[in-house]
């Protein structure tokens, strides 16, 4: 007779066979659409100024084998080449700019606020010998020595239309006017729906760690291991254009570390990531106001929280798939009910928050805090359909 967690990963191995792994014929398929129409796309760029890379630098999901349902999503980073060890500062000097509705730049009697948490500025030290002049005359990303996030997006998003232009593919991708968060859009218009970010990314350049995070991580002596410690801290962070005037430092290739080998014993980390994405998308962010209160993000963050909590193989091994997936979902009931989920490598970052910490949708918290209890009372409802 199987007793009920052998049942229940019966069912998680079922709904995982049926609901979640993706075609890879058709995944193939996508990747190479996308492919064909990126890489002309980037060479166009970087030939129109050099220190955008042309390198393509899979991002996301896709990148750390964690994409779920259908290929229709995929990032990718464009790295800003030749720049010198930039600044990392949070107050330095003050700011004496800031960015109108229509985008443009205009100088101001009142300086910025400092960055909030999680966020810098990079500026340009132009007395050293480093800086070359490409940059010391530049106009199009720089604002006296500060390198302005919405005027990288701005110029890197110009370059990209004039791509697109360039080499006709007009019929086959159209840019997203969209100007909220980090990314430029494309959109496939033939075929299948496939969208593609791209993310101007400012290398680490061997600064590695910013000091909270060196102080306060690796948090426990048994998660993650040594060598993937000692890895983080060679990658070190980066910088993204979240916002228009405050680079974000950006932990992504730190989790893509984590991330990788993860399941190296063999365990049912990945599975159990890629089931609670799957029920996101179909059950648990189904409110329709705007954006999901719970993101990618959130659940992947959620399992690196865990993986902590439970340090060892046998934590994870393919029999206590069913008894890790409940936890995990206990414990993001809990974050939803208090309205707070803590960034990995920065705790005090309440990542259902602003970044001046206002909750961005409690309303869309509650709602998924309630359909996680559901779950939590009858898991082969929701996994059984």
């Amino acid at each position: 007779m199987p007793t009920q967690d052998q049942t229940l990963n019966d069912v998680l191995n079922r709904y995982t066979d049926t609901k979640v792994k993706l075609r890879r014929e058709e995944t193939s398929t996508a990747i190479h659409r996308v492919l064909d129409i990126l890489e002309p796309i980037l060479k166009y760029v970087n030939e129109q100024d050099s220190r955008f890379s042309h390198e393509i630098l899979r991002a996301g999901s896709y990148a750390c084998g964690l994409k779920v349902s259908k290929p229709d999503e995929f990032d990718f980073l464009v790295s800003v080449k030749s720049v010198p060890n930039l600044v990392w500062a949070k107050t330095t000097h003050q700011r004496f700019y800031n960015i109108n509705s229509t985008g443009q730049m205009y100088r101001t009697t009142v300086p910025l606020p400092s960055p909030p948490n999680g966020y810098h500025f990079l500026s340009f030290n132009n007395n050293s010998h480093d800086v070359k002049p490409i940059w010391r005359e530049d106009t199009k990303m720089k604002l006296d020595d500060d390198l302005i996030p919405f005027q990288v997006k701005s110029y890197l998003k110009g370059l990209v239309t004039q791509a697109i232009r360039v080499y006709n593919l007009r019929d086959d991708v159209i840019v997203n006017n969209r100007t909220n968060g980090p990314a430029i859009t494309l959109r496939l218009r033939t075929g299948k729906s496939v969208s593609l970010d791209l993310v101007a990314q400012v290398p680490d350049n061997g600064r590695g760690l910013p000091q909270p995070t060196l102080t306060q991580w690796p948090r426990s002596q048994l998660w993650p291991p040594k060598d993937k410690v000692e890895e983080v801290r060679a990658t070190g962070t980066d910088s993204v254009p979240k916002d228009n005037l405050y680079w974000q430092t950006s932990f992504g290739r730190c989790e893509k570390v984590l991330i990788n080998g993860i399941d190296a014993d063999e365990g049912c980390r990945k599975q159990c990531l890629r089931i609670l994405k799957k029920l996101r998308e179909d059950h648990w962010c189904m409110n329709g106001q705007g954006k999901p209160a719970l993101s990618s993000y959130h659940l992947k963050t959620l399992l690196l929280w865990e993986c902590e909590r439970y340090p060892q193989s046998s934590d994870w091994s393919r029999d206590k798939l069913g008894e890790r997936v409940m936890g995990l979902v206990q414990r993001l009931k809990t974050w939803t009910e208090e309205k707070r989920c803590p960034h990995y490598f920065i705790d005090s970052i309440n990542l259902f928050a602003d970044k001046y910490g206002k909750l961005k949708n409690a309303q869309g918290l509650d709602l998924a805090a309630e359909k996680l209890g559901e779950f939590l009372d009858d898991p082969q409802c929701f996994l059984s359909e």
